[in-house]
């Protein structure tokens, strides 16, 4: 179970890192980092509990970037390629990813929380910073960054459990 950790620790680091530096990610990266959350939620909660949180982690993702389309779209008067200039795959293909090892509530405050935290990276960096790097925000590597730890955390203290809602019932 630890190499299991230790494997996705350094997928989400190599997501990480090239998000920054080149703010792309190969695509590979995303189907390696669901099975292997997937494979940890399976090993933790079972098949059917897996299967159905992650479906509702997508169902979430899906109303979300729909969502999204609809505001932009109105804003803009036409119908918009969301992943053109607004979203890129990376980011999307990331949070799909990672709805196959976060309960469905884990997954919204992760989503919610990390958001906040990449905007504020974003004021932050552009107030300090020149204005002429690179204007796409890696969202998706920051959010690995985010994750990494919480990861580390919740193999570290099993109490956590990221996979699970039952904290909720405390």
């Amino acid at each position: 179970m630890i190499f299991i950790y230790i494997v996705l620790i350094f997928c989400l680091a190599f997501i990480c890192y090239q998000d920054l530096k080149y703010r792309a990610v190969y695509w590979f990266c995303f189907p390696v980092l669901a099975a292997i959350m997937f494979t940890l939620k399976f090993k933790l909660t079972g098949s059917l509990e897996a299967l159905t949180q992650a479906a509702y982690g997508i169902a979430f993702l899906v109303v979300q970037l729909a969502i999204l389309w609809i505001y932009f779209s109105l804003k803009k008067r036409s119908i918009i390629n969301l992943t053109n200039d607004y979203l890129g795959w990376g980011d999307v293909l990331f949070l799909a990813a990672i709805t196959c090892y976060l309960s469905p509530i884990n997954f919204i405050i992760f989503y919610v929380v990390s958001l906040i935290a990449v905007l504020l990276y974003t004021l932050i960096a552009t107030l300090l910073s020149d204005k002429s790097r690179n204007p796409h925000i890696p969202l998706a590597g920051l959010q690995a960054a985010l994750l990494a730890p919480l990861m580390v955390f919740d193999f570290v203290y099993p109490n956590l459990m990221l996979y699970d809602d039952t904290w909720l019932y405390l």
